[in-house]
């Protein structure tokens, strides 16, 4: 048992232990092969998280925002939150939420003058996360002159001059309200098809008639099937739901115009993007669905006690996503390990491949070169896994999701080719040492 210890976990550092392995089975390379995955995964996900906190606290203009918007020394301009049922409910001093932007920066000079700092804008919109957004359909010619029609001008040309064009949608920013006139026109609209959508809106009806689904839920479903036999895919708009909602506006209009440095708080997430002082792009995620029901900041605390608590609410919603990046990451381990196999296997390879090239005899079995090389994968897994960690202090997110498996693969193919170069010197010096005994005879 010792002896398969020291070669199991010191074969990384030991050429003597690493050999040991070409004597024994494929499980332990398997098990390395497992643990490799282990560390890459616990690696992802620690640099997902661990430094979200060091991230936020240097991150000067983006923290004073944040403490102005919630913890604002002058508590009539301070954005009141409290959580209830997972959803956040907010007020302005003695101003109750009316719907709409609360507070947008980027649109309103007077809030940008309160609550803007270092450059970071926010917005503050709480209306439920399904709320319909207005929106202007357009097609967009691909000649690359960008001629505009409306859609209602694309459905009037032939199926060839359509090619010529592009749909595009433009939210206006506004509340799509179904009112029965608008519901009238999409039925109208739906009697007329002679497809599956009819028999739809036709079995709504029955069920609105039967009380089994509210007036509000049957004037939603008619114009999603008003709208999905209307107008074409808008899958490059919305990858959640099959209408336009009004809260992919604040995306499209201002991160899809090139918007960084921002924080959006809706009813069930907030989301921002900053910039550390070491010059590293964060963007993240917060949700309330975990949180305590409660008030982000108690009755009577001092300014500097109301900070730390807004620290602390963005620090639990931060950490909220635990769960979601638990299973985000397992899935792209699993399907990275098809690469990190092949990695092995090339590393192996090249490795065999130097030992022939340097006339080196002693190992002469692929196979048993590549018991020795799997030796390495678990430390390499882990070595990557710990620089993985350290970086994600300072390299951005999207960097990070690359790195692991660019560490391993040089953690693997280094250490094997200095298995090649040290068994390459134990070769060359045991030919030496014959020689020299078959001479003195």
């Amino acid at each position: 048992m010792n002896r398969w210890c020291n070669f199991f976990f010191l074969s990384f550092f030991s050429h003597k232990a690493a050999k040991d392995g070409m004597r024994r089975g494929y499980t332990n390379t398997f098990l390395g092969f497992i643990l490799a995955l282990t560390f890459l995964f616990f690696g992802l996900f620690g640099s997902e998280m661990l430094p979200f906190m060091a991230h936020y606290k240097n991150s000067e203009g983006f923290l004073q925002t944040v403490h102005t918007l919630f913890a604002n020394e002058d508590e009539g301009k301070r954005i009141e939150a409290e959580i209830k049922d997972g959803s956040l409910s907010v007020k302005r001093g003695d101003e109750e939420y009316q719907g709409g932007a609360l507070v947008n920066t980027f649109e309103n000079e007077a809030d940008k003058e309160i609550y803007s700092r270092g450059g970071y804008n926010v917005v503050v919109d709480i209306r439920p996360a399904d709320t319909l957004a207005e929106i202007e359909a357009y097609c967009l010619s691909n000649d690359g002159k960008s001629t505009e029609i409306s859609y209602g001008e694309y459905l009037t040309l032939s199926e060839v001059a359509r090619l010529n064009f592009d749909f595009k949608i433009r939210y206006t920013g506004k509340e799509l309200i179904l009112t029965d006139d608008a519901i009238g026109e999409y039925l109208l609209y739906l009697s007329d098809k002679n497809d599956e959508s009819r028999d739809k809106a036709e079995a709504l009806k029955s069920e609105l008639g039967e009380n089994k689904i509210t007036k509000a839920e049957y004037q939603r479903k008619i114009y999603e099937l008003y709208f999905a036999s209307y107008y074409p895919d808008i899958t490059a708009y919305e990858s959640s739901s099959a209408v336009p909602l009004l809260r992919n506006y604040y995306y499209h209009k201002y991160v899809g115009g090139g918007s960084k440095n921002y924080l959006f708080v809706f009813d069930d997430y907030m989301t921002g993007s900053f910039k550390t002082k070491f010059g590293t792009d964060v963007l993240f995620h917060g949700f309330f669905s975990d949180l305590e029901d409660g008030a982000m900041i108690g009755d009577g605390a001092s300014f500097d006690e109301a900070k730390a608590s807004v620290d602390r609410f963005v620090t639990k919603s931060f950490n909220a996503m635990a769960s979601l990046n638990l299973y985000v990451h397992a899935v792209n381990i699993f399907s990275l390990a098809p690469f990190l196999a092949l990695m092995l296997m090339v590393a192996a390879l090249l490795t065999y491949s130097v030992l022939k090239l340097r006339g080196v005899e002693s190992i002469n079995s692929l196979g048993a070169l590549f018991k020795a090389v799997g030796s390495f994968v678990w430390f390499s897994g882990a070595l990557s896994a710990v620089l993985t960690l350290a970086a994600s202090f300072f390299v951005s997110r999207s960097a990070i999701n690359a790195l692991p498996p660019v560490l391993f693969f040089l953690a693997l193919t280094v250490r094997s080719l200095i298995f090649a170069i040290m068994e390459g010197r134990s070769f060359l010096r045991k030919s030496q040492e014959d020689k020299t005994a078959i001479g003195e005879v």
